[in-house]
């Protein structure tokens, strides 16, 4: 086996310096993931209900008939 013999005094070298994260995640792959989610949730929501993003469709007029309503 090889042994590791380390020099009196040796003092190792600090940790580097930890990058802040939120829920294991360093902050621009969180922000890009929360970005994607919201993209996702948006296109569903136009993809279910069109009228959001559509102009409110015109009332269709009521079909003519061909014989005049009779006067009483």
């Amino acid at each position: 086996m090889h042994e590791h013999h380390s020099e009196h005094g040796h003092i190792p070298p600090p940790d580097l310096p930890k990058h802040k994260t939120y829920m294991g995640f360093r902050p621009h792959i969180f922000v890009g993931g929360l970005v994607l989610i919201a993209i996702l949730v948006i296109y569903l929501l136009l993809l279910v209900r069109p009228s959001v993003w559509q102009s409110p469709a015109q009332p269709a007029p009521a079909p003519a008939s061909s014989t005049p309503p009779a006067a009483n």
